[in-house]
């Protein structure tokens, strides 16, 4: 019985899906519109009056949305259902309005009785009798209206209105799928446990009543790293709202689903194969006979595994045999033997030299070529992509290997995917400095804010701090109001060597810890049981060292090559980033200090070799591809850098701006007081206008014949700047004045 009602039932169903079937069903609307119109026209002009105007847009537009986006429709739920409200609200405030007398009003507007009312019989129902009970009705509505279309809006005005009781309200508030957007929900779907760099015994609460105490609150290192959802103050082991001050809550590290996913792994295709017949064909026509037997496509460029194959030599004639496998030969044994032939590879040299041909022949803008690959026994070759995929932050920070580094209290870096796909991480703590170049908008600012993401994103503000230095005011300013940083972002390039200098004082008063307890480094002094303060990793990011170098050259280069020295020992990491890799910039004693280096498209292979010491960066495409040259391998690997978008950055910062964690532990880093000097029994204090350069120029003074043109050289500073300090020395009486030498 229920197959014969079934058949119907399913064949009018798809009567109705198909294109007939819903002409059909238009018209029959249309028919029975036509003859029902004028009375279904006067009782909706009863019931709605004039407001059957925005009603009706309203219905179109979700109709409309409905037909082309329907899964954008269902996703913004909050806003049709908002506005709908506020349409309700609008009718009741138009009845408080006089209506329209049917002599005004057209024919087609007027309903049953002659007369068509501005909000209808609805606009009345919901204004009411009473004045002042339409009045409360009109201001709920609107209020549920604003509350439904921006709830979290409401939630920060309420919030900072009623103080910490409202967190009572809104937790109820949670209750509605999809009213709230769970910023501070935990994860269900992924676990991220972030250990503790010091080991610190866990709070166990009592197994009857569940408690914490106040004191243990105030505590950094001693409460537990999760994800949980905050309860009300008043909720919380029985204190009341009277002591909400002394009452802080765990940081919560931020979920990943803040940020943009990105696109599956690269795979083989029909176009790779048939590059790889083009770079044989291309090779074998000049002579050199190679095999690919190797395709790694990456995001940008998709590298190609070339083994070189086989020579004859006879007599003094040189014959090229082709590496074919003939009825019984083996790959990697010719096919063509005789008793005076001699058996040879394919020179690599003979593969580089024809780089432009394999350009030519690929019509690839650029090729950089791996002469041998490390680790592997075959050349190879990377060719751009013609569509070339994004790398996404949230990609690397999901794999296997970025997690690791966490796990074992690592300082994780999350650089992009190399150009066979594969991700590319590091731990600050081994590298230790990195130092990033490259030419303007080829993506250096967008790596800093990758990085600095990454490392924020997976280590809590008692675990590691952050000074981030911008000279031009745009790049790093996002990040003001991050939990992490010791300072707001210092912009202003005379207070950058105070801060270098502040920095420093950390670095020498953490040997002074390490001395009195016998600790070798920052991992020592963390599993030593007799410690007495917490000392988090302090990571320095500078934006623009060309800008810096400029201002104060001789300061900033002594202060960052102490620093890289002697910081990491004392958990002391530097990052910096320059437009201008010219050898004034990147001398030779910062890069001697900065073995882990990034160079992104440069214009000149001078500046390549100024870099990374070796050419192949002026081949890069831009838009973040990178080469990346660590301490642990000899030769620069192909990236391609994980980008962030200015989203993703605020919506990362509002999850930080929204909690109140525990109080973290101060670092001064205020210039110390005016230095003094002791002249015989009187304490006199240096002039102001005394040169910081006197005591250096001094030093040359008593070692050398000293002229105005040797203080430039020496001390790289100006004509104007060396004059001067010879005038000095001149009026103390370090050398004798009218020098013709000047």
């Amino acid at each position: 019985m229920s197959t014969f009602i079934g058949l119907p039932v399913r064949a009018a169903t798809s009567l109705l899906i198909s294109r007939w079937g819903s002409l059909i069903l238009g018209a029959s609307l249309v028919v029975l519109t036509a003859t029902f119109i004028p009375a279904l026209v006067s009782k909706t002009l009863d019931l709605l009056g004039l407001g059957i105007v925005p009603i009706a847009l309203w219905v179109t537009l979700l109709l409309t949305s409905l037909r082309f986006n329907p899964r954008w429709t269902m996703t913004q739920w909050q806003r049709w259902t908002g506005t709908g409200v506020f349409i309700a609200a609008t009718l009741g405030a138009l009845a408080y309005l006089s209506e329209i007398p049917g002599g005004t009003t057209p024919t087609f507007l007027l309903g049953s009785d002659g007369n068509a009312s501005i909000s209808g019989d609805l606009g009345r129902a919901i204004k009411g009798a009473s004045p002042l009970l339409g009045t409360i009705r009109l201001t709920s509505l609107l209020l549920l209206a604003f509350i439904v279309i921006w709830p979290r809006t409401s939630y920060r005005i309420t919030r900072t209105s009623l103080g910490e009781g409202s967190k009572f309200v809104w937790k109820r508030a949670r209750v509605i799928p999809g009213l709230l957007k769970p910023s501070r929900e935990p994860i269900p779907s992924r676990s991220r446990v972030i250990p503790h760099l010091s080991q610190v015994p866990q709070i166990k609460p009592p197994p009857q009543k569940p408690t914490i105490p106040i004191k243990d609150l105030e505590k950094k290192d001693s409460l537990p790293i999760e994800r949980e959802e905050i309860h009300p103050v008043e909720e919380i082991n029985g204190h009341n709202l009277e002591n909400k001050e002394a009452i802080t809550f765990p940081w919560r590290l931020p979920p990943l689903e803040l940020f943009k996913p990105g696109p599956g792994a690269a795979e083989i295709t029909e176009e790779n194969l048939e590059t790889a017949r083009m770079i044989e064909d291309s090779l074998g026509n000049h002579g050199v006979e190679v095999k690919v037997e190797q395709i790694r496509p990456g995001p940008t460029v998709t590298l190609y595994g070339l083994a070189p194959g086989w020579v004859r030599r006879q007599g003094n004639s040189r014959i090229q045999v082709q590496n074919d496998v003939k009825a019984g030969g083996d790959e990697k044994t010719p096919s063509a033997k005789s008793g005076d032939d001699k058996q040879m590879r394919v020179k690599v040299d003979s593969i580089l030299a024809r780089e432009k041909d394999l350009a030519l022949a690929l019509a690839a803008p650029s090729l950089r070529i791996q002469a041998p690959v490390p680790g592997e026994s075959i050349v190879g070759i990377e060719v751009p992509n013609r569509k070339p995929l994004l790398v996404t932050t949230r990609s690397v920070m999901e794999t296997q290997a970025f997690q690791d580094i966490p796990s074992k209290g690592g300082l994780p870096l999350a650089l992009g995917q190399g150009s066979g796909g594969e991700p590319v991480v590091a731990d600050l703590r081994e590298l230790p400095h990195l130092l990033i170049a490259g030419a303007t908008g080829s993506g250096k600012s967008v790596c800093i804010n990758a990085l600095i993401v990454s490392l924020v994103g997976n280590m809590l503000p008692n675990h590691i701090r952050l000074l981030l230095i911008d000279p031009k005011r745009v790049e790093l300013t996002p990040f003001n109001g991050l939990p992490h940083l010791l300072t707001p972002v210092v912009v202003d390039t005379d207070k950058v060597v105070p801060a270098l200098r502040g920095v420093m004082r950390e670095m020498h008063r953490r040997y002074r810890t390490f001395e009195e307890l016998g600790a070798r480094n920052i991992e020592a002094y963390h599993r030593h049981p007799k410690r007495q303060e917490p000392m988090p990793y302090l990571v320095l990011a500078i934006d623009e060292l060309a800008d810096l170098m400029m201002a104060s050259p001789y300061d900033v280069e002594q202060t960052l090559c102490r620093l890289a020295q002697l910081g990491r020992a004392t958990g002391i990491h530097l990052i910096a980033a320059t437009q201008r890799p010219s050898v004034d910039v990147v001398t030779g004693l910062i890069k001697a200090n900065f073995p882990s280096r990034i160079s992104f498209a440069v214009v000149s292979q001078v500046d390549s070799r100024t870099i990374m010491d070796s050419a192949g960066a002026e081949k890069l495409l831009g838009k973040g591809d990178m080469l990346f040259l660590s301490s642990d391998s000899p030769k620069p690997q192909r990236v391609q850098g994980a980008y962030v978008s200015d989203r993703e950055i605020s919506k990362f910062m509002e999850y930080w701006l929204d909690q109140k964690g525990p109080r973290l532990p101060s670092i001064d880093l205020d210039p110390e007081p005016e230095e003094t000097e002791r002249d015989g029994y009187e304490e006199v204090r240096r002039d102001p206008h005394i040169d910081e350069l006197t005591e250096k120029a001094k030093e040359l003074a008593g070692q050398t014949k000293l002229s105005t043109s040797l203080l430039q050289r020496r001390l790289r500073i100006g004509y104007p700047r060396a004059a001067r300090l010879m005038d000095q020395l001149e009026e103390e009486g370090f050398i004798a004045s009218g020098n013709p030498d000047r």
